[in-house]
This record gives structure tokens, C-alpha cells and sequence, in this order.
């Protein structure tokens, strides 16, 4: 490092007016927009930064190197300090470290460019630059690691208290009970509208592992606000503002094996707790069809499952019947899923509609069901769907 007699650090080159730094420090604003607006261009993820802010950042930021430069010093506490508030506000502002990082790549990649410029007609300049690599790489790399370390120091920081708040959610949507306040405050700070619908989704063998993926599959919902909670081995999904289809899909992005059960929309937190007894109930049926359910759906079955094995008495004969004569069975389901009508549910079987209506009353003899009237077809249908199930 060149130095004045007495050994005081001095600038390079031959004076310190006509240094690189000198100029572009005269065009700092200028620059300094023209470097934000390269990093918003490079980077997509910075759209995410106002634009005030992030020009505000970038010119704070050069700033401190050029004056760094001038007096030829490494970076100052209060660079550092700088640095580390933009990394915890680009964590807090949710972009990731390697985006944040290669943005300070751009402005000093911008900066020495630009200070290339500077010594283009001037061989004298240009050598006195080449000393200046060693002080700008330890101010890149000096700031750069304090900005990784306060981005995931903010970073570990948000996902423990986000953590404590699903948790806390999950308890408080399966019977936990809060004050009103509490309820509020827990549900605006997820980012929920305390009065809204809340629609619960119950997962199947979900283990804390799994959530993280879960959750990075819901932040991605175009609609709505949805986070994955873990707490004691259950996990569920409590979800406002976006459809339960879209619901599913993003589950099924982050975990594509979880079974799920989906709870009706309700409104507030009272509502929260009666989706999730819904989607309990239905997650029960979801295991025994392997497949998705939703309470809206399957309302009938799905509280009807609840019932256990008090209802085993009521579907004995009928659940004898299908098992001796699967035909008779067969066209009862083919009646209900062809709009009640004979003439398509013979179509669909391939049979004459005289011979589906000849099972239909041989149904009725057997179980005393008819499938015409109300009763008589909704407790053949529930007899055969908790047969499928094994439970009768």
C-alpha cells in the first residue's frame, strides 16, 4: 500500500482529484440508479424490494465503498452495520440468500467497471487502479458475510417464531381455547382475516420433516393464505381465501403420497375448530377408500362413519345380500350413478331394462329397500359404500 512519508495512508494515483473514486463519486446518484436498476433486471426476485428502498440501499451501500476507497480503509462499523440491517430486511422481505448475494456480485462487478471507464485515456490511472483489488475484494467479501450471516440469522429467527405460531394455530383449531384477543392476534399474525372462512385439511402420516415442503408448495397458492401446522405427530392445513382444489394440489406438490381430508368453510376461529372436526371425520373416511375427501363431498358417508359400529345392525341383511348376489349389488349402483333411470342404468350394465328392473325388486324382497323412494335408496347406497369400506 503506497503511503506518505510519515506513513499515513494516501490515495493512489498521481493526486487524489483526478482519482477514479473522485469521479464516480460525482455522479453517485446517477450511478447508483443505474446499478439498482441492473440488479432488479438481473435479479427477478428484488420486485419483491420497493424500489425506493432498494435505490436507497444500493447508494448507501456504494457509498461506504467509495469512501472506503478513497481513504483506502477496510470496511467501517458502520458499513458492516448497513450491511447487516439490508440482510435481515432482504430475509424479512423473503428472498433468498444466493439472490442477495449475487446482487452485491452486480454492484461491485458495476462499480469496478465503472471505475475502468474512468482510466481508459490515462495509462498512469490505470496502473494506480490495479492497486485498488485487494481493498475492493476485502470489502466485498468483508460485507458479503455479514450480510449472509444476518440474512440467516433473521431467516432461523422468523421460521422458529412461525413455527410456535402454527403450532399454536393447530392447537387452537382442534379445541385449544384461547381468548378472542389471542385468536386475533394469532390469526392476523399468520396472515388471516380473523373473520373470514377458514377451511382445515386434516394429512394422513405427515412427519415434521415433511411440512417444510408442504408449506414452500401453499406459499406458492396464486389465492389465499395456507400454512401446514405440525405439533405432537398430527398435522393439518388451515387455509383461507383459496379453493379446496387448489388446496389439495399444493399439498400434493410438497408430499405427493399424503392422504387428506377437507373440511366445509367456516367462519372465524369457532368456524376454524368445526372445519377441522370436518376434516378429522373425513380424513377417517380418506384412509379407508385410499383416496382424498372432502367433507363437502361426502357429507353423508363421512358423518355416518363417525357412527361406528352402531350401525352395524342396521346393514347386516343388506351387506349378506351383496355378498351372495353381487349382480343384484352391481345394479343398484348403476341405478343411483345413471340419474335413477332404468332404461340408463340397464345401458350402462349392458342388460335389458326389464332384467334391471327384475334385480331392483329381487334388491327389495331380499332387504327390504326400495330403491324408488328415498329411504329405500339411501340406505342401500350407505350399506354397499360402508361395505367397499370393510366395514360391514
Amino acid at each position: 500500500m503506497p503511503s506518505t512519508p510519515d506513513g499515513a495512508p494516501r490515495p493512489l494515483g498521481p493526486d487524489r482529484a483526478s482519482h477514479p473514486v473522485t469521479a464516480v463519486t460525482g455522479r453517485l446518484a446517477d450511478f447508483s440508479a443505474t446499478v439498482t436498476d441492473r440488479i432488479r433486471a438481473e435479479i427477478p426476485g428484488y420486485a419483491a424490494v420497493p424500489y425506493a428502498e432498494h435505490r436507497r440501499d444500493v447508494r448507501t451501500q456504494i457509498e461506504y465503498i467509495i469512501k472506503g476507497l478513497h481513504v483506502r480503509q477496510p470496511p467501517s462499523g458502520a458499513a458492516i452495520e448497513h450491511a447487516r440491517s439490508f440482510g435481515r430486511r432482504r430475509s424479512t422481505q423473503q428472498l433468498a440468500l444466493a439472490d442477495v448475494i449475487e446482487a452485491f456480485h452486480i454492484a461491485y462487478r458495476e462499480l469496478w467497471n465503472e471505475l475502468l471507464l474512468e482510466t481508459r485515456s490515462r495509462d498512469d490511472l490505470a496502473l494506480a487502479l490495479v492497486g485498488e483489488v485487494g481493498l475492493l475484494w476485502n470489502w466485498f467479501h468483508r460485507l458479503s458475510a455479514v450480510v449472509a450471516e444476518a440474512h440467516s440469522e433473521e431467516f432461523r429467527s422468523r421460521q422458529a417464531t412461525r413455527q410456535t405460531l402454527r403450532r399454536q394455530l393447530l392447537k387452537m383449531v382442534s379445541g385449544s381455547p384461547l381468548g378472542h384477543e389471542q385468536q386475533e392476534s394469532l390469526a392476523r399474525s399468520l396472515g388471516f382475516e380473523p373473520d373470514g372462512d377458514f377451511v382445515v385439511a386434516c394429512l394422513d402420516g405427515v412427519t415434521e420433516a415433511q411440512v417444510e415442503p408442504i408449506n414452500r408448495a401453499l406459499g406458492a397458492l396464486e389465492r389465499g393464505v395456507a400454512h401446514c401446522c405440525h405439533d405432537a405427530g398430527n398435522a393439518a392445513v388451515v387455509a383461507q381465501g383459496c379453493a379446496a382444489e387448489d388446496l389439495l394440489a399444493a399439498v400434493h406438490r410438497g408430499e405427493p403420497a399424503v392422504l387428506v381430508g377437507v373440511g366445509l368453510a367456516r367462519g372465524g376461529p369457532a368456524g376454524a375448530a368445526l372445519s377441522f372436526a370436518d376434516a378429522t371425520q373425513a380424513l377417517e373416511r380418506a384412509r379407508q377408500v385410499r383416496q382424498d375427501v372432502q367433507f363437502a363431498d361426502d357429507w353423508l358417508l363421512v358423518t355416518l362413519g363417525g357412527a361406528g359400529h352402531r350401525l352395524d345392525a342396521l346393514f347386516t341383511d343388506g351387506a349378506a345380500t351383496a355378498r351372495k348376489h353381487p349382480r343384484l349389488a352391481e345394479t343398484v349402483r348403476a341405478y343411483a350413478a345413471h340419474g335413477y333411470s332404468l332404461t340408463a342404468c340397464a345401458r350402462a350394465l349392458q342388460i335389458h331394462p326389464n332384467s334391471a328392473k327384475y334385480r331392483l325388486d329381487r334388491w327389495r324382497e331380499l332387504t327390504g329397500w326400495d330403491v324408488q323412494t328415498f329411504d329405500g335408496l339411501v340406505s342401500s347406497m350407505v350399506c354397499l359404500e360402508r361395505r367397499q369400506d370393510g366395514r360391514s
